[in-house]
């Protein structure tokens, strides 16, 4: 399981500009899927930078008792350990403006990602961006969705997990004169 202090240690503005400048430097259009890519390529890149194996994109396998759930999951950015083999991390990278309903799908589909990789013990992270600081989900109750699990499309019920480690990130974003968008801060939010 990815260790919270050492992704703490990485999600820092810092390394974003190491890494990314054309974020926080240069600035960026809020064009597109742009911030999105961006939030992929920086997560995938820090479980790199932590000695993970890391992959963007990473489509969680159709085996096991949910394999006849009909959604796919694509996760944002995938951390295995180099020793297993396993999973020890999976993300979701989500534009967030206030609204919860925004974000629990998400962690609806970390929870079901994490079910069929069958490692229940993968750390789970949601890292949203907003531009400024906008008024926080309720950490909590997006907790619960992995804690006590969900419904899913066709009447199937996803178990929850409720030992999981769930961690959250928030980008903040901020339009400069220029009208280009450069990330501002990265806060870990939601402590348990």
């Amino acid at each position: 399981m990815a260790n919270s202090h050492s992704i703490s240690d990485q999600l820092t503005h810092e390394l974003v500009t190491a890494h990314l400048p054309i974020w926080t430097v240069w600035g960026v259009r809020d064009a597109g899927h742009l911030i999105h890519s961006l939030g992929c390529t920086y997560l995938t890149t820090a479980g790199r930078d932590l000695g993970y194996v890391a992959v963007s994109e990473v489509p969680a396998p159709r085996e096991g008792p949910l394999a006849q759930i009909e959604e796919d999951v694509r996760s944002d950015s995938v951390w295995f350990d180099r020793t297993t083999k396993r999973v020890s991390l999976v993300a979701e990278f989500e534009r967030y403006a206030g609204k919860q309903k925004d974000l629990s799908p998400k962690l609806e589909s970390l929870l079901l990602a994490q079910q069929r990789w069958r490692c229940r013990d993968a750390t789970l992270l949601l890292a949203y961006w907003s531009i400024g600081l906008v008024s926080l989900p309720d950490h909590d109750k997006l907790r619960s969705i992995v804690r006590e699990g969900f419904q899913a499309k066709g009447g199937v019920r996803v178990p929850g997990n409720p030992g999981a480690s769930v961690i959250f990130y928030q980008f903040v974003v901020r339009p400069g004169q220029d009208g280009l968008l450069r990330l501002e801060n990265i806060i870990q939010r939601g402590e348990p």
